[in-house]
């Protein structure tokens, strides 16, 4: 889990003057500033969120990066003037404190990323750094150099462990950050631009038997032109460049489910993704339940919502099943065909021949549990 550390605002040493009369305050904290208004401005802040879902501020609001800082190394204390930001290129300037950093010493160290994964195109961006080695004070201290190289900004500063930035083009942003020396990426950012809405990811078939091919086909439209679809998923290889994706399914897949994930992208470089719908896998060389014979066996029940593969008992004669369930309406799926029980019925699958029933394997799925047994 990500460890945030305290903000700065709340540290403060007092030491005496040594030149000028009076006493010389030694502030840590980061002065206070406006929201941001250009989109091309970065601001920062040394506040320290209490976790990664929970970001405060800190005193005074976000602080641009060019107002007056006042830094520390080693233990005394120092002072920087304010500085002008400076201008990196034509697309913009590059807010920096200018603080003068102090020295790495390689004891903070942690991740970094976007608050928000995805925001919409014109919205601010707060970038967090999430500590996981030295304390709160050597993070205070740690000198911090952010640095967004689709917009050619730097910003730096003791203890600047967030800083925020507006984004007016959609795409996908990247930053890093050089913590107390040591450089890190950060999670990407995306900015989401044109919407695209998907309707449906439906699958040719919501049950397969290994060595069939499951497909899938995706329906999506935006005001801005489609330019690309990719599929993935976490169960197996899944192939698919355009509206249709195919996976084979395997006998390792035997009594489970499914699925894949599309993304979808436009011309205003929106990224949508969305999730398919599943599909269950069964062997039929693998048995999982031999059917019970003239009275019912809990212990061969069919279970609610997963795929099985029944055997009929090698004394079977027809193929008629008597079967059971504690309700009204509960739905036995039987090789792709369903048949509603109410509390009881007598089934007969299609792929079951009287007479030869012995050894007869079906697919079974059923919406709750349900027992059967042969009478026969």
């Amino acid at each position: 889990m990500r460890t945030p550390f305290l903000s700065k605002s709340f540290f403060y040493i007092s030491v005496p003057a040594l030149v000028v009369s009076g006493a010389a305050l030694f502030g840590l904290s980061a002065c206070g500033g406006d929201d941001v208004s250009s989109p091309d401005e970065v601001t920062s802040s040394d506040s320290t969120p209490e976790s990664s879902d929970d970001i405060p501020e800190s005193e005074g609001g976000p602080v641009t990066t060019s107002s007056s800082s006042e830094s520390a190394s080693n233990g005394s204390s120092s002072s920087s003037k304010a500085q002008q930001p400076k201008i990196s290129s034509s697309q913009g300037a590059t807010a920096s404190s200018d603080e003068v950093l102090n020295d790495p010493q390689g004891i903070v160290k942690g991740s970094c990323g976007p608050k928000e994964a995805v925001i919409e195109k014109g919205a601010m961006a707060t970038w967090t750094f999430y500590r996981e080695s030295g304390d709160v004070f050597d993070a205070i201290m740690a000198p911090f150099v952010w640095t967004f190289p689709e917009l050619n900004k730097t910003v730096q500063g003791n203890g600047y462990n967030t800083v925020s930035t507006n984004y007016t083009e959609s795409g996908t942003y990247t930053a890093t950050l050089d913590v107390d020396g040591t450089k890190i990426t950060c999670d990407p950012l995306r900015v989401q631009g044109i919407p695209i809405t998907i309707k449906s990811c439906k699958a040719a078939k919501n049950s397969v038997t290994a060595g069939e091919t499951i497909s899938w086909t995706v329906e999506a439209e935006s005001e801005s032109e489609i330019t690309g679809y990719s599929w993935k998923s976490s169960d197996a290889d899944v192939s698919g460049s355009g509206t249709t994706a195919t996976m084979a399914a395997t006998s390792e897949m035997h009594k489970k489910t499914v699925s894949a994930t599309v993304s979808v992208e436009n011309k205003d470089k929106t990224i949508q993704d969305y999730s398919c719908e599943p599909v269950s896998v069964i062997d039929p060389n693998q048995v999982d339940v031999v059917i019970a014979h003239s009275v019912a066996d809990e212990k061969k029940a069919f279970t609610a919502g997963q795929t099985m593969v029944a055997q009929y008992p090698s004394n079977a004669v027809n193929c008629q099943m008597i079967c059971s369930a504690q309700g009204n309406g509960v739905i036995l799926e039987i090789d792709g065909e369903e048949y509603t029980i109410d509390y009881s019925a007598n089934i007969s699958p299609k792929a079951c021949k009287d007479g030869a029933a012995a050894g007869t394997k079906i697919s079974v799925k059923a919406s709750m549990q349900v027992l059967c047994y042969v009478a026969y």
